[in-house]
């Protein structure tokens, strides 16, 4: 994931614009954008979350990805801001997502 948002950080700081996609925006491009939110413009996890959230609600990446940046923000900062809570349901969900039904 990290040579990816480097790269797209290199395209951004050049003053180049990308557009990222995937089949249907969901998961893989939105985990894309999280990473480079949290790398390239230095949010944290969950900020980023909202912030795209706000822009795309539809979006929603997959458990693995979910696992990956969070590692990758603890990595980056020694901390997450969003962790997997476990319990009664038949797999972790992310923190961030008891915000977003509370909304809905």
């Amino acid at each position: 994931m990290d040579g990816k948002v480097m790269k797209l950080c290199k395209i951004i700081s050049r003053g180049g614009k990308a557009i990222i996609f995937c089949a249907a925006g969901v998961s893989r491009a939105a985990s894309l954008c999280l990473a480079y939110l949290v790398k390239g413009v230095g949010m944290s996890l969950r900020d980023a979350y909202y912030h795209l959230n706000q822009r795309r609600p539809i979006i929603s990446p997959n458990l693995g990805f979910w696992r990956q940046l969070i590692d990758y923000e603890k990595e980056l900062r020694g901390e997450a801001t969003v962790n997997l809570i476990t319990g009664r349901m038949p797999r972790p969900v992310p923190d961030v997502y008891l915000n977003r039904t509370l909304k809905a």
